[in-house]
């Protein structure tokens, strides 16, 4: 176990060094993080399993969950806390980056390790982006967005969770399980992200978009957007596709 700690200025920019390093040498150490000036204690003082692995997005955001609540840490007090998002990814690197069968790392986007404070990045984010899913929804309607393992950042993310306007949304959220989530599995509906597929989950942002300026959509539950989708929905409504 070990105590948590909120990444600093200073580690940020050595932890973005070292991610630049591993571009270029996979063999590249990792920088010991976790002393002053680079990160700070994280209060009050909890302690999360460095060790523990992760299968799926759902499995770490729960893991977060249980730390948090167990320790009477609300979702309000530690979502903006961008150093601590930070720090946690630098602790679980090796499960967000992991080492393929060629011995090589599988390296992203910078933005999928440092948390940012601009949500176009923000949601990216490998561990912030699942717990924020999580946290505003309870663990039916979040199995579609944290299905994947911790290191991929799948097309539902992507469409749903980068919008604010239906992430933040509980009846949306619960709209779009009911349309795409495959309940046998839990994963989504074979087809849901294809964009050659009738009433995909880009169509249904462009849909949403649309009731925005004719209907109070926010305050309706799902079955009432089920019931104004257009036809091209009705095979993903009756869970025939």
């Amino acid at each position: 176990m070990i105590a948590m700690r909120i990444m600093l200025s200073d580690g940020e920019n050595k932890f973005r060094e070292y991610i630049q390093a591993l571009r270029q040498n996979f063999s590249t150490a990792r920088p010991d993080l976790n002393v002053e000036p680079y990160s700070r204690e994280f209060l009050p003082q909890i302690s999360i399993d460095e060790i523990r692995i992760f299968n799926t997005k759902m499995e770490l955001a729960e893991y977060l969950e249980g730390v948090f609540s167990g320790n009477n840490i609300r979702r309000e007090g530690i979502i903006e806390k961008n150093g601590l998002w930070t720090w946690l990814a630098y602790i679980w690197f090796d499960q967000l980056a992991p080492i393929d069968s060629a011995g090589t790392r599988n390296i992203k986007d910078e933005a999928k390790y440092i948390c940012s404070s601009d949500y176009r990045d923000y949601y990216r984010h490998l561990i912030a982006g699942a717990y924020n899913i999580y946290s505003l929804h309870d663990r039916e309607n979040s199995r579609i967005f944290l299905y994947s393992p911790v290191y991929e950042h799948n097309d539902f993310i992507e469409q749903f969770a980068s919008r604010q306007f239906i992430i933040s949304h509980r009846n949306i959220v619960e709209t779009i399980t009911r349309l795409y989530l495959d309940i046998n599995n839990g994963k989504p509906k074979r087809g849901a992200q294809s964009r050659g597929r009738k009433g995909n989950i880009r169509r249904f942002v462009n849909i949403i978009q649309q009731f925005e300026l004719t209907y109070d959509i926010y305050s309706m539950d799902p079955e009432q957007i089920l019931n104004l989708l257009p036809d091209e929905f009705n095979g993903w409504k009756n869970g025939t596709r």
